[in-house]
């Protein structure tokens, strides 16, 4: 994981941001930033300068350089999780603070994952996405494990049609990205998507 907090790498990330922006902005669709989520150590392994305030402030400093680099295309940061918050009885802010920015940046958000109900996103940034829908454009990704995972609700392994209808009507979805993951590509999404044309 980049240095988020880290104000040098951010300015050259920056700077990566705006070269990007001269060659393909408004060619591509949009552009994303990965997911906030990571595991910090603390102690002795904490890396140098890290707080989780100083990492919130990076990555909302990011999302206004992407913003400001890209005009036309579509902007987007993966928010699920934030270092301090776990949501809702660990709740410093971070990841609400996040939210806020992309609304006031007109940044899309998402994530990585579309678990069906699972309680940890349900806590946390789904339904930070749900009522960020019809505000900023809002993407998932469908990754590679996510077929394996048991709905709460059904007991039962989901389905491309249950992944499919949680992001568009629970999570108000614009951007669905599919995995390649086999065999369910190639047994359910495909076919899946056929029918749905």
């Amino acid at each position: 994981m980049a240095r988020r907090w880290d104000p040098k790498v951010r300015e050259r990330f920056h700077r990566l941001l705006n070269a990007l922006a001269k060659e393909f902005d408004g060619r591509i669709e949009g552009i994303n930033l990965a997911e906030t989520s990571c595991e910090v150590r603390s102690g002795e392994l904490s890396p140098k300068g890290f707080t989780r305030e100083a990492y919130r402030e990076g990555i909302i400093a990011n999302m206004k350089a992407m913003r400001q680099a890209f005009k036309r295309s579509v902007v987007m940061l993966y928010a699920n999780f934030m270092p301090g918050d776990w949501l809702p009885d660990q709740d410093n802010g971070h990841l609400r603070a996040v939210y806020a920015a992309s609304k006031e940046l007109n940044v899309g958000v998402g994530g990585p994952d579309v678990l069906p109900y699972r309680p940890g996103q349900m806590n946390n940034s789904y339904h930070l996405i749900r009522d960020s829908g019809g505000r900023v454009p809002v993407g998932m990704a469908v990754q590679d494990g996510n077929y394996e995972h048991i709905n709460p609700k059904t007991g039962k392994r989901v389905t491309a049609r249950e992944i499919f209808d949680f992001a568009a009507e629970y999570l108000k979805t614009d951007y669905l990205f599919w995995g390649i993951e086999e065999p369910y590509f190639t047994e359910q999404t495909i076919p899946f998507l056929k029918r749905s044309r």
